[in-house]
């Protein structure tokens, strides 16, 4: 009876010290194994679109540079000896030289060019051979230009005295002359209408005889011509 008491007494005694194993308030908690959401079903209903990724906006386009303008009708001739291609609205050839003319409305430019080394003319507007021509005569020497305004007082001769001899003036505004390679080359700047008597005056849209001539090569404007000739000249309607 004592040994069944006993084992019963021993029994009671583990199932004690178990219970008081699992409720003991020291023990660290057992770690809880972390749930993992489900993932939530989008709500029902339309969803914002999504947007499209926009292209990169393209550079405004650029404008090409302007052209360069065209010289005006109103661009005159630069006066320095030398002829520009287009630089003379007009040219013509009398034998063995060459004249170029243009005008602004103002001033008429005029250029011409011989083979010598001389002097070289031009008269504007004869009234018979030389008598009543108004004369620009240029020669160059040492590379310097010399000329003169000068009128015709008869038909032949050395009778184209400048115009200050006369009693009338000097109208020539601008000129210049080169001696290149046995050519003498002139042009010149002179009003339309310098109101001198000496000079003759020129409406724009008229046409006028003109007479041109080159020296023998002498440095002076009484040596005798070794080329003469004569041609017309139109001058276009004013701008």
């Amino acid at each position: 009876m004592k040994r069944i008491s006993s084992i019963a007494l021993v029994g009671l005694v583990a199932v004690l010290l178990a219970v008081g194993c699992a409720g003991d308030p020291g023990a660290p908690p057992a770690a809880e194994t972390p749930q993992l959401e489900e993932p939530t079903a989008p709500a029902e209903g339309p969803t914002a679109p999504v947007e499209e990724p926009t292209a990169a906006e393209e550079p405004a386009a650029t404008e090409e540079p302007a052209d360069t303008e065209e010289p005006s009708d109103g661009a005159v001739p630069t006066i320095d000896g030398q002829i520009d291609e287009g630089e003379y609205a007009n040219t013509a050839t009398v034998d063995v030289m060459t004249i170029w003319w243009t005008h602004d409305g103002t001033d008429l430019y005029i250029a011409a060019e011989a083979p010598t080394t001389g002097w070289v003319s031009v008269g504007l507007d004869p009234e018979d051979r030389m008598m009543g021509a108004d004369f620009i005569l240029v020669y160059v020497a040492d590379g310097e230009a010399s000329f003169i305004d000068a009128y015709g007082t008869a038909p032949t001769g050395n009778v184209h005295p400048p115009d200050e001899e006369l009693g009338g003036t000097n109208d020539i505004i601008a000129l210049a002359a080169t001696e290149e390679d046995g050519v003498t080359r002139f042009e010149a700047q002179r009003p339309l209408d310098s109101g001198d008597e000496y000079d003759k005056a020129l409406t724009p849209g008229e046409t006028y005889p003109i007479i041109v001539a080159h020296g023998p090569g002498s440095d002076d404007f009484t040596s005798y011509h070794a080329f003469r000739g004569g041609t017309s000249i139109t001058l276009d309607p004013a701008p």
